[in-house]
């Protein structure tokens, strides 16, 4: 499997899966104690139904929202984890260089 055969985030979980050394993998893959609240959320997302407007006013694409009362160009964040270098030599700079570019 190669990252152009990753069509949804099962696939590019099963790539990392591949990729990565074992430990590493279930340390960016798990969750804390007994992972209630990843259960939780994993749910959560599970009951949400994403429905596209199919060409429907893609003349003018906005990918803006409102969270906490301020606009968003691009819903996207970045989060510490710890130990990022265990998967990037760069660690949490890497991050940091990433997040300048948003």
């Amino acid at each position: 499997m190669n990252l152009k055969d990753c069509h949804n985030f099962s696939d590019f979980r099963k790539l990392a899966q591949k990729r990565l050394p074992s430990p590493i993998f279930h340390y960016i893959d798990g969750a804390a104690d007994d992972e209630v609240t990843y259960a939780r959320n994993t749910s959560a997302f599970d009951d949400v139904d994403l429905v596209p407007n199919v060409l429907r006013g893609v003349e003018e694409v906005d990918l803006s929202t409102t969270i906490f009362g301020k606009k968003l160009d691009l819903p996207f964040y970045l989060s510490p984890t710890a130990l990022q270098r265990l998967f990037h030599y760069d660690g949490e700079r890497a991050v940091g260089k990433a997040a300048k570019k948003i």
